[in-house]
């Protein structure tokens, strides 16, 4: 019996002693971690001992990803798929398995899909634009081929001819069979619209990856692509026996066309877009933004026939899993998320959060990078929630700081910002395949987390991981139990006269297509208000159903009690009739601040006929319409918490956190009907039950979160209040401070700083170094102390983390904001020793070794970049707080 995990066992039995066949493994629990193989270059031995790091810490899996390598190890570098690397993935699976541990793959190298076996003709594509003069009096007669031989084209797929006033279409002539146009009188330009291979290559590839990026848009390119895997793996002594396969964020550069587009134009839109091509030029054109949404729309569809359902269905015929971030894709996000067994966000930088004492990097730039957002996040977990799938993962901690820069109080608000937004997958970003040879800082992937072995936070981790596994065992055996859904209008944003043909909905930079919208507005407003909600694109409507309490779902899965409309100009007719037909059934359908104005696409007359808007109306605020529908918000979004609710058999599971510094003690009330509440807290896995049937006093300051679950049935033990603060003392010392110095620093043996300041103000070697600090000191209290009902333990400022042992018993580790704990009275007496322990930033460390070992940044591709992607300097850093700032003070509560 491993006996760290009594307190997770204790807490599914309280949570969810009634869910019977409830899908809870300890494995999608825990954290798994992107696996980064540098250059492929990897030996059982370090595999079998970084596993066992990771297994020892708490993770729950790998997800391998082949990446360039490290200078000086070519001679050990592993060709992607060859039979040595396929050895060593299955040894590395059959060893995960053994700890108890899964793997992931990614099928390919790098990002996004390609390599060596995509040719050319299969590669990505983009449609372009020449011109050239024509001569008076001259014959011109477009032929396809040579004028691809003089562009350079792939294809050639429509030809124009202007002077600037009038405007002729050859494109018939390329067909061949018709005499030669004879140019006339004036300056007449050739327009060609032609298709060029974008020619971009895998990023950050493996060897043996290297190549091409495959068309995305051809279903017979993408079809190739795959075959490649199963003529490799059905050849292989070493097939892979992976949980899920991979795709990353959409990173294809250009492409926004392929050799079959004006056919699948021509089919879905009922036109030839190449006779339209020439309003792509005139961004004035009232037409252009109706043209550019039918392209839009067009990619969109290719994108998920020709690869998303096809990958997506490969996996599923293999038997694996697929984890699919489908943001950064030309597509509606929502369709394509949907299609995958896990859909996965990602959390890329830093937030801003209201909890006193937590910053952001400052050398982060959210004007490069933007912010993770809780409305980004609904994205992926939307689809999860219609469609039932159990499992919402997310990239996490990707450059939340600069490297060496990163503690566990920075990471864990941004993990409970993706708890709430419905995420309960996490993937660390991540860790690196290093051999033990590599030494510190060993081998690094040039963007910041590192959550390996050699991260400062690596004794700690397993505290952050435990309080992972808390929450995501409760999250993932909890139903989605959202009220509202939002309905995404995405032909608005398609429709719109941007000057470039592709429109990539990618989380970085969300403002154009998401911020600045009234669907944004909407989303934003439904957040702050309290509402419980997802969204909904046009297919996942299509597909809804009503019941007979006026709800509306997916096949039974979640229900809902309402459908908004966001203020929008365009409304496929389709999705009209739904609407229509949604509301016949009962279900509460609001249009927000105006109705639909027109049908989307290019057309003769495309304004929707006022009999189909008949029986709808229009309202400027959602929350009088949401309640007739008996929607409430939860009020604990206005005192400053943010939530998520799920439902239980027995009733509804809460996840609170409190990002902000609104709140610290109260009594709340949730919406719902119940007789009791077991208050869990994550960190610790302790738990209490309450009964009450309205408000409870909830204690929960800036940084901390709690999980909530409600029950129709009574509890044994009453309603009462926390403990309140009765006495307060002042912890002043004198301390005594001492360091582990394995950094060969001439750090003395001991201080007695006079006050509690950084230790990098003390003594200049100090001010490099990194690792553990020892503070000591003695304390006495008296009798009315000693009669207290409870102990807590504050701290001005703990930099990054501090164990406590108190009278020689460890009793936890401050390791996230609030900088407190509680402390068992039976080891409290009137004569106290306190020892703390505390690990700081390994940053100051890598001021003094960045400048003495430069060699140690021996990366192929990128090598090592910081947060600016600027190559890597921690020589001019300013030392990072370290150790016990300013007060220590024990709270007595009665």
């Amino acid at each position: 019996m491993n006996y760290r995990h009594w307190p997770l066992i204790v807490l599914l039995l309280l949570l969810f002693g009634s869910l019977a066949g409830a899908q809870v493994t300890e494995r999608t629990a825990r954290p798994w971690t992107y696996w980064w193989w540098m250059g492929s270059a990897v030996n059982k031995q370090d595999i079998t001992r970084q596993l066992e790091q990771f297994a020892a810490s708490g993770l729950g899996g790998v997800h391998i990803i082949p990446i360039y390598g490290a200078k000086g190890y070519e001679d050990q570098f592993l060709d992607f798929l060859s039979e040595p690397w396929m050895e060593m993935a299955a040894y590395t699976i059959t060893e995960a398995d053994r700890l108890g541990m899964g793997v992931d793959l990614s099928l390919g190298t790098g990002w996004p899909f390609g390599g060596p076996w995509v040719d050319a003709s299969h590669a990505a594509r983009s449609l372009t634009v020449d011109t050239f003069s024509l001569t008076a009096g001259s014959a011109f007669l477009p032929d396809p081929e040579r004028l691809a031989d003089q562009l350079q084209l792939q294809d050639v797929e429509a030809v124009f001819v202007t002077d600037g006033r009038r405007q002729y279409n050859l494109s018939p002539f390329l067909g061949g069979g018709r005499d030669a146009w004879a140019v006339p009188a004036g300056d007449w330009r050739a327009v060609v619209f032609g298709v060029r291979p974008t020619g971009q290559r895998v990023k950050r590839a493996a060897p043996g990856g290297e190549g091409l990026v495959v068309d995305y848009f051809d279903r017979g390119a993408v079809d190739e692509y795959l075959a490649h895997f199963d003529s490799v793996f059905s050849q292989s002594a070493n097939p892979p026996e992976v949980r899920a396969i991979y795709h990353d964020s959409y990173e294809v550069y250009g492409a926004q066309w392929t050799e079959a587009f004006a056919s699948a134009f021509r089919r879905q839109h009922g036109y030839d877009v190449r006779a339209s091509l020439p309003l792509l030029a005139d961004t004035y054109h009232r037409d252009r933004g109706l043209l550019l949404h039918d392209i839009r729309a067009t990619i969109s569809e290719l994108l998920y026939e020709s690869f998303a359902r096809p990958w997506t269905r490969y996996g599923e015929r293999a038997g694996w899993l697929t984890r699919y971030q489908a943001h950064g894709s030309p597509g509606n996000i929502l369709d394509l998320y949907a299609l995958a067994t896990i859909p996965e966000t990602e959390s890329f930088g830093c937030a801003e959060f209201g909890i006193p004492g937590l910053a952001c990097d400052p050398d982060f730039e959210p004007e490069t990078f933007g912010r993770p957002s809780t409305l980004m996040t609904k994205f992926a977990s939307s689809p999860a929630h219609l469609y039932g799938k159990p499992l919402v993962s997310s990239e996490t901690g990707t450059w939340l700081g600069n490297h060496f820069r990163v503690s566990l109080r920075q990471v864990k608000p941004h993990l409970d910002q993706l708890f709430v937004g419905g995420v309960n997958h996490v993937f660390f970003h991540g860790s690196t395949y290093s051999p033990a040879e590599a030494g510190y800082p060993g081998w690094l992937f040039y963007a910041s987390t590192n959550f390996g072995p050699t991260a400062h936070f690596s004794d700690e981790l397993p505290l952050l991981n435990d309080y992972i596994e808390r929450c995501q065992s409760a999250l993932q055996a909890a139903r989605p139990d959202n009220d509202v859904l939002l309905y995404f209008p995405i032909h608005d944003r398609w429709s719109s006269s941007d000057e470039d043909i592709l429109l990539q909905l990618d989380v970085h930079h969300s403002e154009d297509w998401f911020g600045a919208t009234p669907f944004g507005q909407t989303a934003e407003e439904l957040l702050e208000a309290g509402y419980a909600f997802d969204y909904v694109s046009d297919r996942q409507l299509a597909s809804l159903r009503t019941d007979a309490t006026g709800g509306v779902s997916l096949d039974g899965r979640a229900s809902y009690r309402a459908v908004v409309v966001p203020a929008t100009t365009y409304l496929p007719e389709a999705t009209l009739n739904v609407l229509h037909q949604l509301k016949r059934g009962g279900v509460e359908v609001i249009f927000l601040d105006r109705l639909p104005a027109a049908y989307p696409g290019l057309g003769a007359d495309r304004r929707i006929p006022a009999d189909k808007l008949r029986g709808l109306t229009a309202v400027a605020d959602v929350a009088p319409a949401l309640a007739e529908a008996g929607v409430r918000p939860e009020s604990v979004k206005k005192l400053g918490l943010d939530y998520i609710r799920k439902r239980t058999d027995t009733g509804g599971l809460y996840f609170l956190t409190n990002l902000s510094d609104r709140f610290d003690r109260g009594y709340v009330t949730l919406s719902g009907d119940y007789r009791s509440i077991v208050l869990t807290d994550p960190l610790t896995g302790a738990s209490v039950s309450i009964a009450t049937r309205d408000s409870f006093f909830l204690e929960l300051p800036p940084g901390k979160s709690v999980l909530v679950e409600t029950s129709t049935n009574e509890a044994a033990a009453p309603a009462r209040d926390f403990l309140r603060v009765s006495d307060t003392l002042a912890i002043e010392g004198p301390w005594t401070v001492t360091f582990d110095d394995t950094t060969g620093l001439q750090v003395r043996e001991r201080y007695t700083p006079e006050r509690l300041t950084s230790w990098t103000d003390w003594d200049e070697d100090l001010a490099f170094f990194t690792g553990k600090a020892t503070y000591r000191t003695d304390f006495t209290l008296d009798a009315a102390a000693l009669g207290a009902a409870g102990y807590r333990l504050t701290f001005d400022g703990v930099h990054e983390s501090a164990e406590v042992i108190l009278n020689g018993e460890p009793v936890g580790t401050v390791w996230a904001f609030p900088n407190e704990l509680d402390l068992p009275a039976n080891l409290l007496r009137e004569a106290n020793q306190l020892t703390i322990v505390v690990q700081n930033l390994s940053a100051n460390y890598m001021r003094r070794y960045d400048r003495e070992h430069p060699e140690w940044k021996n990366f192929y591709d990128i090598n090592f970049v910081d947060i600016t992607y600027r190559p890597f300097d921690a020589g001019a850093w300013p030392p990072a707080l370290s150790g016990l700032t300013g007060r220590v003070r024990l709270l007595t509560r009665e």
